[in-house]
């Protein structure tokens, strides 16, 4: 490697060419007096001036600043929140703050998130528990919530923005009914206990109305008690007497109900039953068309009904009701469904979409391990400029393979 050297070949100066050789070297002694005829105060201060500038930098923070944090997380998704939980301990605590959440409420970036109670044949049924549908990378996944306790058979479960509100169902060790509330709040997966209902209820039907949660029937018929209603605000229950529906039968099971067009809809053996909170009344006109394909794979979309019925003379797998005429009509688009087990499938509203989880028919169900795998289909809807309603199916996922026999109770969808 070649080097450029300051120094001359000749030992001579290289600063002055003109410069005599004899000039070029001093005295040691003469050299330390011209040292010290330097002022060295000058050289002082330049030292405390570059000392001073460092010092009046802002220090390093050893820790990355809360704020900073949660306008990184903010935007990115939900299912990378446990792995940046990992990072360090101020990540975790931006986490599980209501601060983030409130961030991304108002920058718009909030998430649907489908909640899926499950219980299990062995041979009788077990509590149901929660369990949460995510994308992990590219895939769906259904995973156990272990952080929330077992539920009781036959509740009833509304949501209201990023809570569930868990009412009613039936004791497993002796099959009785509670009045037993608890709300859930999907951010933290934490839950607390709220004032019981009136009558213990299993089954019964429920929705949200003017901000407003209705529960109905799951006991036996009343014209006093029949139905509740509970204020969110003041967290107290009151009764919301009135006639009762004369062809609701006794000791119904309400576990197919939805809310259409501000009124509850019933499925009651053969009877489609309406009630309408806010006349306090029961309507029964143009429901026998409703009842047609109303039944558990059922939900609604932008105050329109959705069911999958696989053997549909209308020509579609999924087809949508529309209150306001009175009639169903196919969702075009969708030529094949996978071929589950739908009348223990259950569809659900996953953020404009449609999502159906359940199993397969039969020994189809299980693979060569003698699981039973629950699969998840995503159908996205486009409402085109002639009314008509078209479907996509968009994946067709395996979510999770359990040793027993699963049975789906209910899915809900939770803003987060």
């Amino acid at each position: 490697m070649a080097t450029i050297s300051e120094t001359s070949d000749d030992g001579s100066n290289g600063g002055d060419p003109n410069m005599k050789p004899e000039e070029s070297h001093k005295n040691p002694q003469e050299e330390e007096e011209e040292n010290q005829n330097e002022n060295p105060k000058d050289v002082d201060q330049e030292d405390y001036q570059e000392e001073e500038k460092v010092e009046n930098h802002p220090p390093i923070p050893r820790e990355i600043p809360s704020e900073l944090i949660e306008k990184t997380i903010a935007p990115i998704r939900r299912c990378h929140y446990p792995s940046l939980s990992l990072l360090s301990n101020a990540f975790r605590q931006v986490i599980s703050s209501e601060d983030l959440f409130q961030t991304r409420s108002r920058i718009g970036l909030t998430e649907p998130v489908l909640y899926t109670l499950i219980t299990f044949k062995n041979p009788t049924f077990e509590e149901p528990r929660w369990f949460i549908l995510h994308r992990s990378n590219v895939s769906l996944q259904l995973t156990r919530l272990t952080s929330l306790p077992p539920m009781f058979r036959g509740c009833t479960t509304v949501t209201i923005g990023h809570k569930m509100y868990v009412m009613g169902g039936c004791r497993s060790s002796s099959n009785r009914p509670v009045k037993t509330v608890f709300v859930i709040d999907c951010r933290f997966h934490t839950w607390r206990y709220l004032p019981n209902m009136e009558r213990a209820r299993c089954y019964a039907a429920s929705g949200v109305i003017d901000g407003q949660i209705y529960v109905v029937g799951g006991c036996t018929k009343r014209h006093d008690d029949w139905i509740e209603v509970f204020d969110v605000t003041t967290a107290t229950w009151e009764t919301a007497p009135g006639l009762v529906s004369s062809l609701a039968r006794s000791r119904a099971k309400f576990d197919v109900h939805v809310v259409l067009d501000n009124m509850i809809y019933i499925l009651d053996g053969e009877h489609c039953l309406g009630y309408n909170p806010r006349l306090r009344r029961w309507e029964t006109w143009g429901f026998e068309r409703l009842q047609w394909y109303f039944w558990h794979a059922s939900c609604v979309v932008d105050d329109l009904l959705y069911a999958v019925v696989p053997n549909s003379v209308l020509g579609s797998p999924i087809v949508v009701y529309d209150p306001r005429k009175m009639a169903w009509r196919p969702v075009y688009g969708v030529d094949y469904l996978p071929n589950l087990v739908y009348s223990e499938s259950r569809l659900a509203n996953f953020g404009g979409k449609l999502v159906i989880l359940g199993s397969y028919q039969s020994r189809d169900s299980f693979d060569r391990y003698g699981e039973v795998n629950v699969w998840c289909v995503e159908v996205a809807l486009e409402k085109r400029e002639d009314g008509n309603i078209w479907g996509k199916v968009q994946s067709l996922s395996l979510v999770n393979k359990f040793r027993k026999s699963p049975f789906l109770e209910l899915s809900r969808t939770v803003t987060v």
